[in-house]
């Protein structure tokens, strides 16, 4: 498998990684009983998250760089709304004694059953946006050519500690080597 061909796959899986995500907050929000550990709280710590941050970044070097940014804010705004579903839920409310010698947390009330679901449907609007960018990020990546993914590979396995400086070959002075960029192509 070409290294172009792993990170298309690896964008499915990260799409496929978020939409369970979701479905699971909304198992959450209709009243099923769902472990607090299956949805991840922090950004960083879902699937999705450790694609965009390990592999997804490395493409914001290039023409993807605005989609990958409103893909990373997109993702800080979920996890922002799935924040404050979490304590109604999963925070620590004051048991009654009987719900406490049982072990069962108590219930969320009706108010706050209807605010963790306006903040699902918020949640969905945002899925629906940031899937439309992983969309547009699948058709930039599909455009470019296998040698960009191999150097993208390259860095994968190199950790960056610092900021990369992209180096802008210098002008030429030769005319017949000029490359007139545009719809035209050369001149």
């Amino acid at each position: 498998m070409s290294n172009k061909e792993k990170s298309i796959h690896n964008l499915h899986q990260a799409r496929t990684a978020h939409i369970r995500w979701v479905n699971t907050i909304k198992l959450l929000v209709s009243g099923i009983d769902v472990p607090s550990d299956s949805i991840q709280l922090s950004s960083t710590d879902s699937l999705f998250g450790k694609w965009f941050y390990d592999e997804a970044m490395l493409f914001s070097l290039g023409t993807s760089r605005m989609v990958i940014e409103e893909i990373e804010e997109l993702l800080l705004t979920l996890h922002d709304k799935y924040m404050k579903i979490y304590p109604i839920y999963f925070g620590q409310k004051k048991k009654n004694i009987l719900g406490g010698l049982l072990g069962s947390k108590s219930k969320a009330s009706e108010h706050e059953i209807e605010l963790s679901v306006r903040y699902y449907e918020e949640i969905i609007t945002l899925s629906d946006k940031l899937k439309h960018k992983l969309r547009i990020l699948e058709s930039q990546l599909l455009s470019l050519g296998e040698d960009k993914f191999d150097v993208i590979a390259g860095f994968t396995n190199v950790e960056i500690s610092a900021p990369l400086e992209l180096k802008i070959p210098e002008s030429v002075n030769n005319e017949e080597e000029v490359y007139y960029y545009g719809t035209r192509g050369r001149g």
